[in-house]
């Protein structure tokens, strides 16, 4: 069972790969249609825009995290489909047009990314790719 103690250190990990993982969608997209001008300009972006859309996902997890933290009766069940969505979430897939193979990409093409998806997937118990 994840405790809360490493349901913490997961929260931390996803919230830095969600980081670097923005920080490379925002290079993709700046690449394709000009700089991003403003954090304002880039916060409509990552919650409106269908580039960004697979990043949604991990962020609302780390938000559902928060909440169980400081939640004054946290489940034991949530805990568990908490760590499952992460493994979820961190396990590159080959499927076309899908999140996972985004997520794939990100890390095949960032060395950040690729660090901070082997940490997440350390904190998970995967070492592996």
């Amino acid at each position: 069972m994840p405790t809360a103690a490493r349901l913490r250190i997961v929260r931390d990990r996803l919230l830095k790969l969600h980081k670097t993982l923005l920080d490379w969608e925002r290079a993709q997209y700046e690449h394709a249609y000009g700089r991003v001008r403003s954090s304002g300009d880039m916060l409509q972006l990552v919650l409106g825009h269908d580039q960004f859309a697979w990043l949604r996902s991990h962020f609302g997890l780390i938000v559902r995290i928060d909440e169980w933290l400081v939640s004054d009766q946290p489940s034991r069940q949530d805990a568990e489909a908490f760590w499952e969505e992460a493994d979820r979430l961190t396990t590159p897939r080959d499927v076309p047009d899908s999140p996972q193979a985004r997520y794939r990409d990100a890390i095949d093409a960032s060395p950040e990314a690729a660090m901070a998806h082997t940490s997440m997937r350390a904190t998970l118990g995967d070492t592996g790719y």
